[in-house]
């Protein structure tokens, strides 16, 4: 396929989703130069083993193919990796106020283990606290995502 194949007019996104649209783009053209590659080395193995560079093009495949599993990681991370940490931070917190709150309705002191259990759930959290702003910074988390952990940490 020619390099004028591969381009194909874009539709404009929506600012909000340029960053998607970005790494879609390079997900796509990044699927579609291994897939060249996988196809080079499947139809001309005997030339390229004749010229002694069929290693190298496999080398370059296995490249692109590391490139492209890292910008669908990307691509997931950027979608969903500040909400899934928000989430886990949510959940330790509760988990540690359940665990106080059980000690002061029956009574009775939190055992040595229970006061340690609450205490990671809480360094847990605040570790998570100090990881968010550096995923939605790398990935470029969209504005919802910003105004929905501006929220929660005002309600936290």
């Amino acid at each position: 396929m020619s390099s004028a194949q591969m381009q194909k007019p874009q539709e404009m996104p929506a600012p909000d989703d340029a960053s998607h649209a970005a790494l879609d783009l390079q997900l796509s053209e990044a699927e579609e130069l291994t897939n060249q590659l996988k196809r080079l080395l499947v139809r001309y193995e005997s030339a390229l083993e004749q010229e002694g560079i069929r290693q190298q093009v496999e080398t370059l495949e296995r490249w692109m193919e590391s490139y492209r599993r890292g910008l669908a990681a990307a691509r997931k991370i950027t979608e969903n990796g500040a909400s899934l940490l928000t989430q886990m931070r949510q959940r330790l917190k509760l988990a540690a106020e359940e665990l106080q709150r059980l000690e002061g309705e029956g009574g009775n002191p939190a055992s040595k283990e229970q006061a340690i259990e609450a205490e990671e759930f809480l360094k847990a959290s605040r570790n998570i606290d100090q990881v968010l702003p550096n995923i939605e910074h790398i990935f470029c988390a969209d504005e919802s995502t910003q105004k929905q952990k501006e929220t929660e940490t005002k309600h936290a």
